[in-house]
């Protein structure tokens, strides 16, 4: 019997993966919520007059500094026993709490691009976004800004 369920789930795994397909229109290069589909974007034409390299970090939360701190403080908690045991489950959570908010910080931080467009008005905007190893942006290039209507803003060739 469990042989069969484990034959049943590959199958639902293979039909499931199988209905992606590839895209018809070629790889993908950016990235898109769900909420942006079926929305209405304007688009504003304009050239690249100036890049400029940046990080991105993440909004942070706390799951790096928090894992750490419980790893920490259950590891340590088992050196000694009675108060030295909790002394040792405190110092350990404060230790792990670095360790793991310097791990997430190393682990969130994006390649990024500060693109300067001037459009056909003189007006002249700026928009940061991730770097995508696929679309190298070159001062003189002419782009188009894709705006949806929550205010998101990218660059496109």
């Amino acid at each position: 019997m469990k042989q069969t369920n484990k034959l049943v789930a590959a199958g639902i795994v293979v039909l499931l993966v199988g209905c992606a397909g590839p895209n018809p229109y070629g790889n993908s290069t950016e990235n898109y919520g769900e909420s942006e589909a079926n929305q209405t974007l304007r688009v504003t034409n304009g050239t690249i007059i100036d890049l400029t390299p940046v990080t991105i970090d993440s909004e942070g939360n706390l799951i790096g500094k928090g894992a750490g701190a419980l790893i920490g403080g259950l590891g340590a908690s088992t050196i000694g026993s009675g108060t030295g045991s909790d002394v040792a489950a405190v110092a350990g959570a404060v230790i792990g709490g670095i360790i793991g908010n310097k791990a997430e910080e190393a682990y969130n931080k994006a390649n990024g691009v500060q693109i300067t467009v001037e459009l056909p008005n003189g007006r002249v905007q700026a928009i940061v976004q991730e770097v995508n190893e696929n679309v190298h942006f070159r001062r003189g290039d002419h782009v188009r800004i894709i705006r949806t209507p929550s205010g998101k803003s990218r660059v496109m060739q």
